[in-house]
């Protein structure tokens, strides 16, 4: 699938949104948790248990999967401070490492990490105290045994709030965790799923008021408010007067083929679960679960309120390779679309290329039978592991100094983060740090989407199914969900054997 690919280092503004019809100016439904942004604490669930301890004259060398995980932003390591608040705050976090520690932190980043990694593996090199690799390569590495589980990694404890606990949660697999994101790093951060809005088209539509936010606090935002609100908002013009829907008029949502992922995750629904033992299996076919699909395959194929990358048609000017750019970026840079299904990183350009304000929001629950949000990152972010050819004491200098970076980068990297996402040369307002924290803190992670098995098939039917306007997934679940299955218990065997 085509991803872009371009992006700038710098992290947007993600700006004040006043959006809403009428009928958002309700305030009902359960509260969501309150959100703060990061900040000093001594919060014990922040803090780390570590000794004090020294390492005077040690490097501490990672890994690094140069692309795409990191093509954005280099997080893990810098030679000199910076003017860019974020790679600042990288180098004041490792500085702060060495002085406490007395440990140097270095960093290999190749294209070929994955590559790299399996030959250490083979040969029991310890060259690499830790490894950063994509999801998935890491995800085949980890069932072949080239990781620790990290409960085998002296004083790291995954319990702390700077790991991402739904990471934690999702990626343990036989009661076994073989890779970690949180705090010590960004890159997964880029690649999480939200909602833009341009909030020039929202104020020429009349759709103004903080309604939206209110209703995101009450966890109101579901799939059918957000359904009603870009049918009765009226966004559709045509822009060149030729009276056709085409890829030139302005529409209520522009989207991409992720959205069939996105909004799935969205409404907490996963493809593949675990068993009572901790181990995959495919789900239940449900009926809210093939409601979900079939309401998504509506609204992306809903000619009235939606334009999207399959089926923009012919647009003056831009060639067939280049219509999914155009839908999804182009369109929310020139105020063509209110609302757009997004990524962190496909909207990094917009900084450069867009002069008007937009927002954001988490994309909806399907119904207020969640407890929360719930949200997609795209698998090219990547996950933190420790190789099992690091023994005794390097071992345990390894896991007392990733912990040492997790709660640094809490206090240091975060923060950071934060003021770079939401400081530009628009104004800060008071509920953009609320709006990505909810967006942030609420991912969940589903094995259908960064491994392949014959989970590659299952996805792409499950785009099919979108971008072709058929709702077939019933007749499709049942031959497909087996071949899956087959497929998860291979995993499970060589889980097991070794």
């Amino acid at each position: 699938m085509k991803r872009i690919t371009t992006f700038v280092i710098c992290i947007l503004l993600l700006l004040p949104l006043f959006i809403s019809c009428a009928a958002e100016n309700e305030q009902t439904g359960s509260a969501v948790p309150e959100t703060t942004a990061p900040e000093e604490t001594s919060d014990p669930e922040y803090t780390p248990d570590l000794p004090q301890l020294r390492f005077d004259g040690e490097t501490f060398t990672f890994l690094v999967h140069n692309f795409p995980c990191f093509a954005h932003l280099y997080d893990v390591e810098t030679e000199e401070d910076s003017s860019d608040i974020v790679m600042s705050s990288v180098f004041r976090r490792n500085a702060a490492i060495f002085d406490k520690y007395g440990v140097k932190i270095a960093a290999v980043r190749d294209d070929s990490a994955p590559m790299i990694a399996k030959n250490a593996f083979k040969a029991n090199d310890d060259t690499y105290n830790a490894m950063w690799l994509k999801v998935d390569d890491f995800f085949s590495l980890s069932i072949e045994g080239a990781f620790y589980d990290y409960g085998e990694v002296p004083y790291v404890d995954t319990s702390k709030k700077y790991w991402d606990q739904g990471v934690v949660n999702d990626f343990t697999y036989g009661g076994k965790l073989y890779g970690l994101m949180g705090d010590i790093s960004t890159s997964i951060a880029i690649y999480t799923h939200l909602l833009v809005v341009d909030t020039t088209l929202a104020n020429k539509l009349d759709v103004s008021l903080p309604g939206l936010y209110d209703t995101v606090r009450a966890g109101d935002w579901t799939f059918d408010r957000f359904y009603s609100l870009l049918r009765s908002c009226n966004a559709y013009n045509d822009n060149n007067g030729n009276s056709i829907r085409d890829g030139v008029d302005t529409y209520a949502l522009a989207v991409p083929p992720d959205m069939m992922w996105s909004f799935t995750v969205a409404a907490g629904e996963k493809w593949v679960v675990k068993d009572g033992s901790d181990y995959y299996t495919v789900a239940t076919l449900t009926e809210r679960l093939q409601n979900v699909v079939n309401d998504i395959i509506d609204l992306g194929n809903d000619k009235f309120i939606t334009v999207a990358t399959w089926n923009v048609g012919k647009v003056p000017g831009v060639s067939d390779a280049d219509t999914y750019g155009y839908t999804i970026q182009t369109k929310f840079y020139n105020s063509t679309a209110l609302f757009t299904d997004a990524d962190i990183a496909a909207v990094l350009e917009a900084r450069a290329n867009k002069d008007t304000d937009f927002g954001i929001l988490p994309e909806p629950k399907y119904d207020k039978s969640q407890d929360r949000y719930s949200t997609y990152a795209y698998p090219f972010y990547p996950l933190l592991s420790v190789p099992v050819s690091v023994k005794g004491d390097k071992l345990s200098m390894t896991g007392f100094i990733i912990e040492a970076l997790a709660a640094e980068s809490y206090r240091t990297l975060t923060p950071a983060f934060y003021d770079r996402a939401l400081s530009s040369k628009y104004v800060r307002d008071e509920h953009s740090y609320e709006m990505l924290n909810i967006i942030l803190n609420s991912r969940i992670y589903d094995p259908i989407y960064f491994y392949g098995w014959a989970g590659g098939a299952f996805r792409d039917s499950l785009v099919n199914m979108l971008t072709s306007n058929k709702k077939t997934l019933s007749s499709y679940y049942a031959k497909g969900s087996k071949t899956l299955n087959k497929a998860l218990l291979k995993v499970y065997d060589k889980f097991v054997e070794r």
